[in-house]
């Protein structure tokens, strides 16, 4: 299979919208806005005080004013196809790593321990499969954290759908991810046509209780 869609074709979209509309969420592909609330549900389920976070896809890198609400310490480390979004976010966050790359080219010198990708996967792709792709970009991103990521997708539960976008069944996704932990979750409460998933990489367990033990470690049990 090819992996790599034509990322032209990407790249080409957020520029026109860059051109349009400069340092905005609505460059991102966030008409109706509601970028902060995305970003709350994929940073509400692990803790990111001194761990090294991955940007997939970081456009602006405003997730790192959310995470230094719930962080006193952390490093950050984002990448993005346009090189506007990646010289822009370099300039607001001169002291954050930003890399114009691919998740599925990215080769990094360090590994990370957790991974978000926000909006990342909206666009229809070309020349692949886009169930296939998502799942190439699981694998690769579970080689390049410890711990697990979260990302968010465009829903297929709607009446309406854009021609440029793409939107996934939460069924399937969710039984990719379990391809590869038994320890997952898919939050779909907080808008109707969006959903998110986190999979963490630890998912043993204790037999006497059966209970995740990153869960019981978490919760002091």
């Amino acid at each position: 299979m090819n992996s790599h869609p034509d990322y032209n074709i990407i790249k080409s979209f957020y520029r026109t919208r860059y051109n349009q509309w400069g340092c905005s969420p609505k460059s991102l592909g966030w008409d109706k806005g509601n970028q902060s609330v995305r970003f709350d549900v994929l940073t509400s389920h692990y803790s990111f005080e001194k761990k090294t976070v991955l940007d997939i896809g970081c456009g602006f890198g405003d997730l790192i004013n959310v995470l230094e609400k719930k962080a006193s310490c952390f490093e950050y480390t984002g990448i993005d196809l346009s090189d506007d979004f990646v010289r822009r976010a370099t300039q607001l966050h001169p002291d954050c790593e930003f890399f114009q790359q691919d998740i599925l080219s990215f080769a990094p010198q360090k590994m990370f321990d957790y991974a978000i990708a926000s909006g990342t996967f909206n666009l229809k792709l070309q020349g692949v499969d886009q169930y296939e792709f998502i799942e190439e970009v699981i694998k690769k991103t579970l080689q390049l954290c410890t711990d697990g990521f979260a990302f968010d997708f465009l829903s297929d539960k709607v009446d309406y759908r854009k021609e440029e976008t793409f939107h996934y069944s939460p069924e399937r996704i969710l039984s990719i991810a379990y391809k590869y932990s038994r320890n997952v979750m898919l939050r779909n409460d907080y808008m109707p046509f969006e959903f998110s998933l986190f999979l963490s990489k630890d998912d043993s367990f204790e037999k006497h209780d059966t209970l995740f033990c990153k869960y019981k470690n978490e919760q002091n049990l």
